[in-house]
C-alpha cells in the first residue's frame, strides 16, 4: 500500500515592532527611554491537510461528536512569556513576564538588549476538562497528561508499562493531550541604532519584523482497522483501543519529545459494509492525539520524518474484538513503521482477514478486555498480529 506522509497545518508568526519615540537622530544628542513595541500575531494557514487519501473509514456526524472534527482549528488565545537576556544573545534568562492575550496583536516596554519570547496557544477543551499540565520554569516549560486509570494490569505487562506491586493504579497510561501551538522567537534585539529599523514614512515610526514559525506540538493520529471477509465472524468491539511508545510529554521552546514512552488510550467505533480498495468489508476507525514518538524533533517545512534515537522502543496497536460467541480477544499489531514514516500525525492501517482468526472455543468473560474498573489479575486471551 502506498503511504502518503500527512501534511500538518502549519503557521507563520509574525512580530511587526513600531518603535517610538526616534532612538537617533543625527547630529543631535538626545537621551532616548524604553521604546515602545507594538507586536501582532499573524497567524497564517500555511498547508492544508488532505485526509482523504488512504482513510476510507470516512467521517459522519456521531463521529464528529465523539471525537470532534478531525483537522486542526485555529488557536483562540495565546499565552505569553517574555524573557530579557541582557546585553548578550543566548544568555540565562533573568526575568520573565507573563501575561495573556485574545487577540493577535500586543505592546509592551522593552529595553534595549535581547529577548526571548515563547507564545503558545490556550487549550480549548470541549468538555472542560483540561488533561495537558504546562510546568513552567525560567528557562524552559513542557507540557505533559494526566493518567488514566482503571486499565488492567495484564494489560499493562502487554504494553510494557510499568506497574507498581503496592499500587492500585497502572503508571505511564496517558491521557490523549489536547490539541495546541507554540512558536519560541530567540534573541529579539532591541538596538539603539535606527538603521536596525525599516521607517514608515506614512505613520512616521520605524518597525523591525520577526518571523518563526508556530507549530503544533500535539499530533492527530486516524486509526482504521480493516476486517475482511468478516461474515459476521466478528460481531463487535467494545470501544476501547491503545497505543504504546507514544512520548509523555514535549518542550514548548524546541518542540523536542522527551524520551519517557507512555500508553495512549483511546475509543473506537466499528462500521459495516464499507470499502477497502475497491473490496466489502468493515472498517472500526478512531483518532487519538499525542505528543508524538519519543525522542522526535518538531514539524518543519522539509517533511515530518522521524529522527528520533530510540531504535529500540517499538509502537503496539491494541484493541478488542468480539466474535460471535461473544468471546474477546485482545490483539496487537506493531505499527512502528507506520508512525515513523508518519511521525508528525497521519492515517494507520491495519488490515485483518477473518477467515484466518481462530475464534474462541467458549466466551470468555472479560477475557483479553482493555479496560475494566478492576486491576486483578485473570488468564487473557492474547494474540499478537503478524502483518
Amino acid at each position: 500500500m502506498k503511504r502518503i506522509p500527512f501534511i500538518l497545518w502549519a503557521f507563520l508568526l509574525s512580530l511587526s515592532a513600531c518603535i517610538r519615540p526616534e532612538l537617533h537622530i543625527p547630529g543631535q544628542d538626545i537621551v532616548v527611554e524604553e521604546p515602545i513595541l507594538e507586536a501582532e500575531l499573524d497567524v497564517v494557514v500555511d498547508m492544508e491537510t488532505d485526509w482523504s487519501v488512504d482513510w476510507q473509514y470516512d467521517w459522519d456526524a456521531t463521529d464528529d461528536a465523539i471525537w470532534g472534527g478531525i483537522g486542526y482549528d485555529e488557536p483562540k488565545g495565546y499565552q505569553v512569556r517574555r524573557y530579557f537576556t541582557g546585553k548578550e544573545p543566548d544568555a540565562p534568562h533573568t526575568d520573565v513576564e507573563a501575561f495573556a492575550i485574545t487577540e493577535t496583536k500586543f505592546s509592551r516596554h522593552f529595553e534595549f538588549g535581547y529577548y526571548d519570547i515563547l507564545f503558545w496557544s490556550d487549550i480549548d477543551s470541549p468538555d472542560g476538562t483540561q488533561v495537558l499540565v504546562i510546568n513552567e520554569g525560567l528557562e524552559t516549560v513542557t507540557a505533559t497528561t494526566t493518567g488514566t486509570r482503571g486499565m488492567v494490569r495484564s494489560f499493562s505487562k502487554m504494553a510494557g508499562v510499568r506497574s507498581a506491586e503496592d499500587e492500585p493504579g497502572v503508571i505511564g497510561l496517558k491521557n490523549q493531550p489536547e490539541i495546541f501551538y507554540a512558536a519560541y522567537p530567540e534573541n529579539i534585539y532591541i538596538s539603539h541604532n535606527l538603521e536596525d529599523y525599516d521607517y514608515d514614512p506614512a505613520r512616521d515610526v520605524y518597525s523591525a519584523k520577526i518571523e518563526t514559525q508556530m507549530r503544533p506540538l500535539v499530533y492527530i493520529y486516524l486509526i482504521q482497522i480493516v476486517l475482511q471477509n468478516n461474515d459476521g465472524i466478528i460481531k463487535g468491539i467494545n470501544g476501547n483501543a491503545a497505543m504504546s511508545g507514544m512520548a509523555s510529554g514535549t518542550c514548548l521552546n524546541t518542540g523536542h519529545t522527551n524520551d519517557e514512552p507512555s500508553t495512549v488510550y483511546f475509543n473506537i467505533r466499528l462500521k459495516h459494509n464499507r470499502l477497502f480498495n475497491d473490496e466489502p468489508c468493515d472498517i472500526i476507525g478512531g483518532k487519538f492525539t499525542t505528543f508524538g514518538l519519543c525522542d522526535m524533533e518538531p514539524q518543519t517545512r522539509a517533511g515530518s520524518q522521524y529522527n528520533g534515537s530510540r531504535e529500540d522502543l517499538n509502537n503496539y496497536l491494541f484493541f478488542d474484538l468480539i466474535f460471535s460467541n461473544d468471546g474477546v480477544t485482545t490483539f496487537s499489531v506493531d505499527v512502528t513503521d507506520q508512525l515513523q514514516s508518519q511521525s508528525h500525525g497521519g492515517v494507520v492501517t491495519v488490515v485483518i482477514d477473518c477467515d484466518k482468526l481462530q475464534t474462541p472455543e467458549t466466551p470468555v468473560t472479560n477475557a483479553g478486555s482493555l479496560f475494566v474498573p478492576s486491576v486483578e489479575d485473570y488468564e487473557e486471551v492474547y494474540w499478537e498480529l503478524e502483518l
